[in-house]
């Protein structure tokens, strides 16, 4: 039977550090949007209190978490035992990005990781602080059984090969936009265009207006469908739309004469 609790009781808090693995889901505001869950390995995920986690992000080809917590902040990290009594774990919250090397970043690091495996690694590309505000247990009784046999460590190999040049590199390549066309990585380092201040401690989501239109057509919703996408995607239906238009109006004209 599925229980719903207002925080990460002493019990959770002690079953969630024996997980081996763990999902986060985020999504952009516009529903057409790509929905997004990211599976996360290593000893990475650490509970600071009752209502907060934290989890420390190695860098990778998507930006998508990023991405739609800087829009919307919108957050579920779910949890699953393959071994022992069956449970599933919901912490449903509000979460945001903690940037590489910025005072916040580096507190929670010496504090929470020192003497761990990624403390060192190469390619640390943010801590995400999530706010919880529900806590949901299920019975977890249809996930199967699986065998831990060790944490891989690809990903950690391949970026402790890159120089922090190289890492950067990557990210200007990878990281710049989510699959919708949000603004993925910032970063003073890599340039102006990278520049942005991500929301700090306590401060609240700061929705564009677009985002905020009532239902229906009106200017608002017609600019929130054109920021929904990117560039190209909507210079391509512009471009469309006005051939289609013009073709129509040439073949009425011919009618005509």
């Amino acid at each position: 039977m599925g229980q719903w609790f207002e925080n990460i009781s002493q019990d959770h808090a002690e079953w969630i550090k024996k997980q081996k693995v763990f999902f986060v889901a985020t999504a952009p505001l516009d529903g057409r949007g790509c929905v997004n869950t990211s599976p996360k390995g290593h000893d990475c995920l650490r509970v600071l209190g009752p209502n907060q986690v934290c989890y420390l992000e190695l860098s990778g080809s998507g930006i998508e978490t990023q991405s739609h917590l800087e829009e919307n902040g919108r957050i579920t990290v779910m949890f699953a035992a393959f071994e022992g009594a069956p449970r599933i774990m919901r912490l449903i919250g509000t979460g945001r990005v903690v940037r590489v090397d910025s005072p916040e970043f580096n507190k929670l690091l010496q504090e929470h990781y020192q003497g761990s495996d990624l403390y060192d690694a190469q390619g640390k590309r943010s801590i995400i602080l999530a706010d919880v505000r529900k806590v949901g247990t299920s019975c977890g009784f249809a996930v199967p059984y699986y065998d831990y046999k060790g944490p891989r460590n690809t990903l950690i190999h391949y970026f402790n090969k890159k120089s922090d040049e190289e890492v950067q590199g990557y990210w200007a390549a990878k990281n710049k936009y989510s699959l919708d066309g949000l603004p993925g990585m910032r970063h003073e380092f890599l340039g102006p265009e990278w520049t942005g201040k991500n929301r700090g401690p306590g401060e609240a989501v700061v929705l564009p207006v677009w985002a905020t239109s009532p239902s229906g057509l009106s200017k608002n919703s017609i600019l929130a469908w054109i920021m929904s996408g990117t560039g190209l995607a909507n210079a391509t239906i512009l471009s469309a739309g006005i051939a289609i238009g013009a073709g129509l109006a040439t073949l009425s004209n011919k009618r005509r004469h």
